[in-house]
Order: C-alpha cells, then structure tokens, then sequence
C-alpha cells in the first residue's frame, strides 16, 4: 500500500521524500532518546523525578527557539544543506552527554541536541509545501516517519539501556546521527520547484495574518499538552502500569536489573505506534475536508482520552494513552497544511519556524509545568492539567473557525 502511493511522486518529489522522512524520523528519534532513560538517571544521578526531567528543559527550548534563525536561514539559503547540518548536531550532541554525564554539563550536551532537532520543521516541511504537487499526501507519509521516530525511540533506547547502559547507548545513537547526516548529504534535489496552489479561496495578507495569529494561540497549548506527555510518558507507564513488566519478568533469560524500565519503554513505543495510523487518517483527510474542521475534530476527539489518563491504569490507561497518541500524532498533517495555507510562500520556512517556536520552544514550560504541579498536587494531577491544555486548542480552533468563515474553504 505504502509502495503505491509513494509511486505517486514524481522522481523529483521521491528525493526530496528521501530527505526528509528519514530527517524527520531522527529529530523526534533523538529528541525522545532523554525521556527513555529518566528512571535510570533518577537512580544514577539520585535526584527525583522532576529534577531529572528539568536537565532536558534547553534541549526542549533550543528544539523552539532555533526553529527560527534556521527558518530564515531556509529561506535565503536551501533546505537539503541545513537538514544534514541538523542530523550532525543531534549526533554531537547525544556523544557530548554519554562523554560529561553530570547534572552540570548533562544540559548543554541535550541543548546541542535541541539545536539539531530544530533543524527539520522549518527545513523539511517548507520543503515539502514548496515542492510536491500532493502535499497532503506527502505530510501523512513524512508523518508517518516522524511517527516512527516517536514510537521506536523509547523501544530502541530502552532495549539498549537494558542490555548495555545509558551511557553505552548515547554513545551509539550519537554514532548513528552523524552517519546519517552523512548520508544524506549524498542525496541532490531541486528546491527550486514551485508546486501548483489551489489552497485558500481569496484573502488578503492582512486578513491571513490574524487568522495565524488565533491559530498561534492554539499552537502554545498544543505544545504544553504534547511536550508535557511525551517527556512523563514512559516514566508515568512505569509507575502507573504493571502487566507489560509481569510478561517480561515471567521469562526467566530476562531476569535482570533494569526491566522494569524495559518494560516501560516496550509498552511506550506500543502507544505510539498508533499516532502513525493517526497520521495517515489525518494526511488524507487534509487533502479531502476543508483544514479547520479536521482540526477541530482531532483535538477534541483527543481530549477525553487525555484526561481519563489521569485516572486510570494498567491496560485502561494503556488504551487510553494510544487513544489519545492516535489523534494529537495524527493531527499534524492537518496543522501543517494550515499554517501552509495561512502564509505566503515567500515565508513559508519562517512561518513553520513561528509555529516550532510556540509549539516547542513555549511548550518547553511543560519541563517545569509538570514539576510544579506534580509537587503540589499529584502525578495524575498532571494529566488534568494538560488536558486543560488541551481544552484550550479546541477552544483557540473554534475561534480560529468563526473568525475565518468569510472564508469559503481552507483546503490544500
């Protein structure tokens, strides 16, 4: 199925594909390798949780905040350049904190990290609005990688933090990044294709700018709700789920140290799996419905799921979790053709930069949001508060869809 759609690239459009899916696999990849390993550095480092998890906020706030210089940079330089400069970075950045892994030093080698990650959106998906003639169909497939990267990252950092340590590991993935920045310097494209838009019936720049700007809104409570799941996920699985932990504990050649957290980061990787079927759901329907219903729709089928996580546990709060992963994964193929639909070309690296920014860079609040809440109230308490977050998108969305309904249709 994945062969034949993908048959639906020109030769062109297939390299630039070949860019930036595998691009966008590593950036979610290395910027979720941190959050595999919190309940090992805990036991390591001796601090708890939430002073563990605050050593990534500059990884999470660079992931932002570079996102725009890098959009500048895209729009007077290329895409291809930057985006094997990004792979490098991660790669440096993962082997500069296996190399210094103390508490001090531990953040600047994650904030080389956060650099590198921060490389992708505004490259990659610029690139992919300016140059693919399908463009709905190509942000499901290069979120289906994106996806990938989300899942596979607690799995395969928690099998090789079983079988070899936490340092061993970064030493590893920081070895696969560069080598991948390697290779994709050896793939050439043609940035200079402009697609076909048949986008957003007439508007005028003004108009398109206060619309982005309502949709701002909702882009900083997406990116509280998002980054403040992903960083707590697995450690939240480990202490709140125990039946993934009794299969493994029941086959007598895994008996050893750490499989609790084996267990955790499996049972992660298996919630969100389902954001890539969300993802491809999500990339047609944003070719087929106008973009503001669909994203209405995604974040409120979201939100119910991601507060009853606050309540339940074991297999419930398993089905709830992929549940939720579904669609606030699956939604990005719808959020990116809106913002690509609200900007002028012109800017279209720049803008996917405003939107990293508030969706990254202020989401990276939910380091410390998630502390602050979880000291005075509860670890569940936590997953209320993002689902208050969360609330808040469907509400910013709505606004976005009464204050643009001059507009006949959004659509890609």
């Amino acid at each position: 199925m994945f062969h034949s759609t993908y048959h639906r690239f020109t030769p062109d459009e297939k390299r630039i594909l070949a860019i930036t899916c595998p691009s966008h696999f590593f950036t979610h990849f290395f910027i979720l390798v941190f959050p595999a390993v919190t309940m090992p550095l805990v036991s390591d480092l001796h601090l708890p949780i939430e002073d563990v998890v605050r050593l990534s906020f500059f990884m999470y706030l660079a992931y932002g905040l570079c996102a725009l210089p890098v959009g500048l940079i895209v729009d007077h330089w290329q895409a291809r350049g930057m985006l094997v400069i990004g792979n490098v970075l991660m790669g440096f950045g993962i082997l500069g904190a296996a190399i210094w892994p103390g508490p001090k030093s531990m953040p600047a080698a994650l904030a080389l990290v956060g650099v590198g990650a921060s490389v992708y959106h505004p490259a990659g998906l610029a690139l992919i609005s300016r140059t693919i003639g399908r463009r709905g169909l190509a942000l499901g497939i290069n979120g289906v990688f994106g996806n990938l990267g989300i899942a596979s990252s607690p799995l395969v950092t928690g099998i090789l933090t079983w079988a070899f340590g936490w340092k061993v590991t970064f030493l590893i993935l920081g070895a696969v990044g560069i080598a991948t920045g390697g290779a994709l310097a050896a793939i050439h494209v043609n940035e200079t294709h402009t697609r076909t838009f048949h986008g957003t019936s007439k508007a005028d720049t003004m108009e398109l700018a206060r619309y982005f700007v309502i949709l701002c809104i909702a882009l900083v409570f997406a990116g509280i709700s998002y980054r403040g799941n992903m960083i707590l996920l697995p450690a939240y699985l480990q202490l709140k789920t125990t039946f993934v932990h009794n299969l493994i504990g029941s086959l007598s050649f895994l008996h050893t140290h750490g499989t609790a957290t084996l267990a955790a980061t499996v049972l992660t990787s298996i919630v969100l799996l389902t954001g890539i079927f969300g993802q491809i759901l999500g990339g047609r329907l944003a070719d087929r419905i106008d973009l503001r219903n669909a994203y209405i729709l995604y974040h409120a089928a979201s939100l119910p799921f991601i507060a009853l996580m606050s309540v339940t546990s074991n297999y419930a709060l398993a089905v709830c979790a992929a549940i939720y992963a579904f669609f606030s994964l699956g939604m990005q193929p719808i959020e990116n053709s809106l913002i690509a639909s609200l900007t002028p070309q012109r800017w279209r690296s720049t803008s996917f930069a405003v939107k990293f920014i508030l969706n990254f860079g202020v989401g990276a609040s939910a380091v410390y949001l998630v502390g602050a809440v979880k000291r005075a109230y509860s670890l569940g308490s936590v997953y209320w508060f993002l689902a208050g977050s969360t609330a808040m998108v469907v509400i910013a969305a709505v606004v976005l869809r009464v204050a643009s309904r001059k507009l006949q249709s959004v659509r890609n």
